[in-house]
């Protein structure tokens, strides 16, 4: 299979060959598209849970902290739109596009993830 960099460089020799305006348009578009996709920045979707994993914990922690009558999250729904794929070494990654990209929204894939707040138990009195 062709990698990335091989794809881009066949597009722009069939952009620089084509003598339609609008198809060389087009390929000048997926050319871009693509080029995008490889400057996302890459993360795995275990990355993406314990990150706001961690964020839950720590809101957790200051409310156990704090003072008086504490609040804390119940819950956490998350939805994240990325690029899913799977690299060479077999690892599962998510590319996020820039804010700013023409990747349209709906060629993403959504990652959808459910957090709840589990109780703590306190250990019991040593007598």
């Amino acid at each position: 299979m062709a990698d990335l960099s091989e794809i881009l460089k066949r597009l722009q020799a069939l952009q620089q060959q084509t003598k339609e305006k609008e198809t060389k348009a087009e390929l000048g578009r997926i050319v871009k598209l693509l080029e995008d996709f490889a400057r996302a920045p890459k993360t795995t979707p275990l990355d993406v849970a314990n990150a706001f994993r961690d964020v839950v914990d720590q809101v957790q922690t200051e409310a156990r902290d704090a003072p008086g009558v504490g609040t804390t999250i119940k819950s956490l729904d998350l939805e994240v739109k990325a690029f899913v794929h799977v690299e060479d070494d077999g690892v599962t990654a998510l590319s996020f596009p820039p804010p700013d990209s023409a990747i349209d929204g709906s060629s993403l894939s959504t990652l959808r993830i459910s957090f709840g707040a589990i109780p703590g138990v306190a250990p019991p009195a040593q007598e």
